[in-house]
């Protein structure tokens, strides 16, 4: 599915899939980017639909402070809806399946307390646990793919409640707002209530109503995600075989058979223990012998079972009991539960009788807010004869080790642990701030179990609980999952840990991919330790899971970019891996579309790295406009971007390293034997060497034609060309010359260049196009592009002066490139000039007629390239700065301006010793055999290069001709050149006039016989 953004808010991601083309390269059995690849197969659209919110996001994030957060907070909230949408429509899809599996659940849970009633397991080797999410590389069925979004939903919801706690609006007073706060919810005085003083201490305390908002999300994640109230009544009527609905009588089975032995003991009040007739009664289905009281103690004070029937329904209703606290379901809601079981008092005994609790707090009944209350479910606790009973009153009391016998989950522990550190808190802080209601004397009289204190550290208990669950045998497995991993961090707020470490595994998991296109960064070379130590399995687990990796992404995303955390560590470079990581997902998924709105959320620097090696992907011409566009829509630097693009894919082909691959001579010449007069000893050659292409130079010039959609841009773009075209030359790749300089004309760019910086597209190597055509300024439709919205001429401030000056820019910067394409377009006149003489000696064999126009047509071309390379020729650097200033020895390394400068003049060195002798004396050629062809009176060309060569003002020729030991060459064909025109000469005698050179001169100069010197 294309992405189909707002244009006002940002740029419209449209790409083509089937056009884009990833550089994954082979895939050996030791892929390092085999998981990128399998990850890259498993995504579906919420790519795209947490594309599209980044987007809208990102348009409007450059606004204040206030209103960035703000923003941030929306797109939290857009990420839980996208999750929450797609909750919903995988339970329409999958309702049966999932409530099977959720029944299943129950089911073993019903059995394992109908099996084993006397278990007191501490968590230890309970197996009990729903299924972990892990990546797998099978397609995930309907129901697992539905808890990966319940988790996700989940985990958003969670990030919403962290932010709002811990990261106030900017611009907000807390420390007045707390203040007015604690003025208005009480609580400080004698005879405050009860739900006051607990209001209090939650505001007071941070880290306390960190922990109620924990419980609050654990108790709504069980809502959204486990089996209903409704669903675990049904499951337990359909394992008991009775209708729930009318378990209103209490233990009816031991009820019977204690009135079976009064009957026939003739029995009328309470049947004692010690009676006689107690003990023949024993369970039907056991030895066990029953109680012979129905009171609720009965079990405990007598030491003696129920009817198994009994059994399982009194097991049955503490469970039903604990799954609703566990669920957060209002104490209203489980007094009318037991109410409607006429089972009152067991409300009664967990405080749901007591109507005045807090929201979403505890009991605090009583003179002492209930902390006597809670001594008094611990002491029930441990007299407790069913697990779910126990972990009811450890609940209460605020002990977490009798409610781990029936934690089944992470979120299970996780609530028991923090339930426990809020009550023993609170407790505490009642013993300190309100000694008149628990004074020191009566917490002196209750052993307890402090779980505040023994945490250590009252602000690092989150971290260390999240901690525990890690190493803890039975929730190790769950607690180190992608999603609790995530969970985790945030509730610990060690997510710049996380992201470190992940970064950290990306780097080792991608550590041998060799492509320099690889996105991946080593560790901060600053960073002398780590935060959280080496990588570990189930952090490559959560790199290499699609679900919780994309989640990490936008969490990341919304922490740095939104809330502005973790700009200043010194780990950011590894933090990034993460999102450099995404960006490659994305690219091996063929979603190209969306890589620069991820790109612009990381650092200027990093996004030039990133997407400087997505560029060779995007093949299209179309899509590589587009492409910039969107980096110009993010405010990412284009020029830059493809600047080290070009860099890279020029590094790698190694053309500009001094080694062997370098020609030290360029050879378009043969010889030619002293009998044919055609030419002065030596013709061009019909194969020209060099003009394979290399996969190499492919690449190079396709970062080339990148510069092609960057119509602002003028230095990078002719430096870049120019040390390009210099490499091809020096390494002797004279066919990727000649196709960089024949799709990257200087007069094409031209074109482009002037459309956006002058206004209207015009050739600024024309000479007058520096004066400003008024009547294209005014005539000229503005056409919508991305170069630029207003055209120069639109501006009033632009004038006929600024044009001018804009032209002689162009031409200066562009004049190094432009030199080196009138050296290739000379090789290239010199061969095609070949294939015509070729042709014009055929029809002289044939004896038949031959059309000049052509030859006629390549040698006024090539005279025109010569003439304008002997002009001047490669003076001054491409930067368009003069190598006059430049030092005759290598400079310092530490300025790399001018060692760049110095090594680019000793390259010109080398271009003019190589190829400038073997051109002109291959232009001698072309002069001599034109003269043969065509017209005799072409020779005058060769005694106006030696004029030029000979001139002091051209000492750089002299030197090209010195420098390659070919000035005798040179000399030699000059004179040959000179014989044949004095042949030539004989053969006109008879003509009547005599064409002029340029300078006056005349073929007869030549001729000796012309002043009678030849002797007969």
């Amino acid at each position: 599915m294309a992405l189909q953004f707002k244009p006002s808010q940002s740029a419209v991601l449209q790409f083509q899939g089937n056009t884009i083309r990833g550089a994954t390269g082979p895939t050996p059995d030791h892929d390092p980017l085999q998981p990128l690849r399998a990850m890259a197969d498993r995504v579906g659209k919420e790519v795209e639909k947490f594309a599209e919110q980044v987007d809208s996001w990102h348009a409007q994030n450059g606004r204040s402070e206030k209103e960035r957060y703000r923003q941030t907070l929306r797109i939290v909230g857009k990420f839980k809806n996208i999750a929450e949408a797609t909750v919903k429509e995988l339970k329409a899809h999958s309702d049966t399946e999932n409530k099977g599996e959720l029944d299943k659940s129950v089911r073993r849970r019903i059995k394992d307390i109908n099996s084993d009633p006397e278990r007191r397991g501490r968590g230890g080797d309970h197996e009990r646990s729903i299924q972990i999410l892990t990546p797998s590389s099978e397609p995930p069925s309907k129901v697992t793919e539905l808890r990966e979004w319940q988790a996700e939903l989940a985990t958003w919801e969670l990030l919403q409640r962290i932010i709002e706690h811990y990261h106030p609006e900017p611009g907000l007073d807390v420390v007045a707002q707390k203040r007015a706060q604690r003025a208005k919810v009480g609580g400080a005085y004698r005879y405050s209530p009860n739900h006051e003083i607990w209001d209090r201490f939650v505001l007071e305390d941070d880290h306390a109503k960190e922990k109620a908002i924990i419980l609050r999300w654990l108790e709504q994640t069980a809502r959204n995600s486990e089996s209903d109230i409704q669903s675990i009544t049904e499951n337990l009527e359909a394992l008991s075989g009775k209708d729930t609905s009318n378990w209103t009588s209490g233990w009816l089975d031991t009820k019977s058979r204690i009135k079976q032995v009064k009957r026939m003991r003739g029995k009328d009040g309470p049947l004692d223990p010690n009676d006689v007739a107690a003990e023949n009664l024993r369970q039907s289905e056991g030895d066990a012998f029953l109680v012979t009281q129905l009171d609720p103690d009965a079990m405990s004070r007598q030491n003696r079972a129920l009817e198994k029937s009994d059994e399982y329904y009194e097991r049955a209703l503490w469970m039903v009991c604990y799954e609703m606290l566990r669920r957060g379901v209002p104490w209203e809601e489980i007094s009318e539960f037991c109410k409607d079981k006429n089972e009152a008092w067991r409300g009664v005994s967990i405080g749901a009788a007591y109507e005045s609790h807090p929201d979403g707090g505890p009991n605090v009944a009583g003179p002492t807010v209930g902390f006597l209350f809670r001594r008094m479910c611990l002491y029930a606790a441990k007299g407790a004869k069913s697990p779910y009973e126990e972990a009811i009153y450890g609940l209460l009391s605020g002990s977490y080790r009798p409610v781990e016998t029936v934690c089944r989950t992470w979120e299970d522990h996780l609530y028991a642990r923090y339930n426990a550190l809020l009550l023993s808190k609170f407790d505490n802080y009642l013993v300190k701030e309100h000694p008149h209601r628990v004074s020191q004397t009566l917490a002196r009289k209750f052993v307890f179990q402090d779980a505040s204190i023994d945490i250590g550290d009252w602000k690092q208990s989150s971290s260390k609980v999240i901690q525990f669950l890690k190493q803890q045998r039975s929730t190790s497995a769950q607690a180190l999952s992608p999603l609790k991993l995530i969970q985790g961090s945030l509730i610990s707020r060690t997510v710049d840990e996380l992201l470190y470490d992940v970064g950290h595994t990306i780097f080792k998991m991608l550590g041998q991919d060799s492509r320099p296109t690889n996105l991946i960064l080593g560790p901060d070379t600053d960073a002398l330790t780590v935060l959280s130590g080496s990588p570990e399995e189930h952090f490559e687990s959560l790199a290499t899971d699609p679900h919780g990796f994309r989640i990490l992404v936008h969490i990341y995303i919304v922490l740095r970019r939104g809330l502005k955390l973790y700009e200043d560590t010194k780990f950011s470079r590894t933090m990034d891996n993460v999102l450099a990581a995404y960006i490659e997902f994305l690219r091996f998924s063929n979603r190209l579309q969306p890589i620069p709105l991820y790109a612009a959320q990381l650092d200027a620097d990093r996004q030039v790295h990133c997407l400087a090696r997505i560029l060779p992907d995007v093949k299209n011409p179309e899509e590589q406009e587009h492409f910039i566009s969107l980096m110009d829509e993010y405010h990412i630097n284009a020029v830059h971007v493809i600047s080290q693009n070009y860099d890279i894919v020029l590094h790698s082909s190694k053309l500009l390293e001094r080694g062997e691959k370098r020609v030290f001579k360029f050879e378009i010449l043969e010889r030619t034997r002293r009998d044919q007069l055609l030419w002065p000893g030596a013709r061009i050659k019909a194969e020209f060497p060099g003009l394979n292409m290399d996969p190499k130079d492919e690449a190079l010039i396709e970062s080339l034609q990148w510069y092609n959609h960057l119509g602002k841009d003028i230095k990078e773009t002719f430096m870049s060309l120019s040390d390009a075209l210099r490499a091809f030359l020096l390494n002797g790749r004279l066919g990727a010359a000649i196709k960089l300089v024949t799709e990257m004309s200087v007069e094409s760019l031209s074109l482009n260049k002037t459309e956006t910086l002058c206004g209207y597209a015009f050739d600024f190597t024309v000479p007058g196009t520096e004066v400003q055509d008024r009547s294209q300024v005014d005539f000229t439709p503005r056409r919508s592009t991305r170069r630029g919205t207003v055209r120069p001429s639109e501006n009033p401030k632009y004038t006929a002066h600024d044009h001018a000056e804009r032209v002689q820019q162009l031409r200066h910067l562009s004049n190094t490139y432009q030199e080196l394409q009138l050296l290739v377009r000379a090789i290239m006149t010199l061969q095609e000039w070949r294939e015509e003489e070729d042709n014009l000696i055929r029809h002289q064999t044939d004896r038949s007629k031959a059309n000049i126009k052509r030859a006629k047509d390549l040698f006024e071309n090539l005279s025109t390239i010569i003439d304008a390379i002997l002009d001047t020729f490669l003076e001054i650097s491409a930067n368009g700065d003069s190598f006059s200033s430049l030092p005759e020895t290598p400079p310092n390394p530490e300025k790399p301006y001018l060692v760049r400068m110095w090594n680019e003049r000793m390259d010109f060195q080398d271009i003019k010793k190589i190829f400038i002798p073997e051109i002109l004396i291959a232009y001698l050629s072309v002069i001599q055999a034109y003269s043969f062809f065509i017209t005799s009176n072409t020779s005058i060309k060769a005694m106006e290069l030696a004029t030029v060569v000979a001139d002091d003002q051209c000492a750089w020729l002299q030197k090209a001709f010195m420098d390659s030991g070919r000035m005798a060459e040179f000399v030699d064909a000059l004179a040959e050149v000179s014989k044949a025109m004095l042949r030539l000469g004989a053969r006109d005698d008879k003509k009547k006039t005599k064409k002029r050179g340029s300078r006056g001169e005349m073929l007869r100069i030549w001729d000796l016989n012309a002043n009678g010197y030849i002797e007969e």
